[in-house]
C-alpha cells in the first residue's frame, strides 16, 4: 500500500474501528501483493468488535505467522474467508486459525453466514420454499477446504451455510 494512501486510510479505520464487525476486502484481478501485513495486525488489535472477515481475490504473500496467531486469538472473530485468493498458505499454517474458510470456487449464500439475509423471509417473486432451495444448491462444481482439508464437490456448490455447519 502506498504511503500516500495509508494515512487516509488509517485514519477512517481509526474513527470506526470500534464499531467494525465485518471487513470485506477484494482486488480484481489478483495482481501484486499491495496489502501490508501491518493492516491485518491492526485489525486483529485494534477492532474489538470485528467477527468476519472476507478477502476475495488477494494476493496475501505479507500477512506473516505472528499475524496469523494475533488473528487466532481475536475473541470474537468467527471467520476469516479466504475466497479466490493467491499465497495464503501462511493462513493455514500449523492451524493456528481454526477460523479460517478457504473457498475455491462459487458460493452462494454468502448473505445469509454474514447474518445480513433472513432465510425464511419471502422473497418478492416466489415461495419461501422456492428461496430455501435456491440457497440449498446449484449447478456447478467447487473446491473447498476448511482448515487445510479440501473437499471437492461435484454438481453442487455447497451454499454458505451449508460449509458453515460442516455439511
Amino acid at each position: 500500500m502506498r504511503k500516500e494512501r495509508r494515512g487516509p486510510l488509517m485514519a477512517i479505520l481509526q474513527k470506526f474501528e470500534q464499531r467494525v464487525e465485518r471487513v470485506c476486502l477484494v482486488d480484481k484481478p489478483i495482481d501484486y501483493a499491495f496489502l501490508p501485513d501491518h493492516l491485518f495486525s491492526y485489525m486483529a488489535k485494534s477492532m474489538p468488535r470485528l467477527q468476519f472477515i472476507y478477502l476475495r481475490e488477494l494476493n496475501l504473500e505479507k500477512i506473516n505467522r505472528g499475524t496469523v496467531v494475533e488473528l487466532a486469538d481475536h475473541k470474537l472473530l468467527k471467520k476469516v474467508i479466504v475466497h479466490g485468493c493467491r499465497n495464503y498458505e501462511v493462513l493455514e499454517d500449523f492451524r493456528n486459525l481454526p477460523q479460517l474458510l478457504v473457498v475455491k470456487g462459487e458460493i452462494v449464500g454468502l448473505k445469509a453466514m454474514l447474518g445480513d439475509f433472513d432465510i425464511d423471509a419471502t422473497p418478492s417473486s416466489g415461495s419461501p420454499d422456492r428461496q430455501k432451495d435456491s440457497l440449498s444448491s446449484s449447478s456447478a462444481s467447487s473446491t473447498t477446504a476448511i482448515n487445510g482439508k479440501e473437499d471437492v464437490v461435484e454438481h453442487a456448490v455447497p451454499t454458505v451455510v451449508e460449509v458453515a455447519n460442516g455439511h
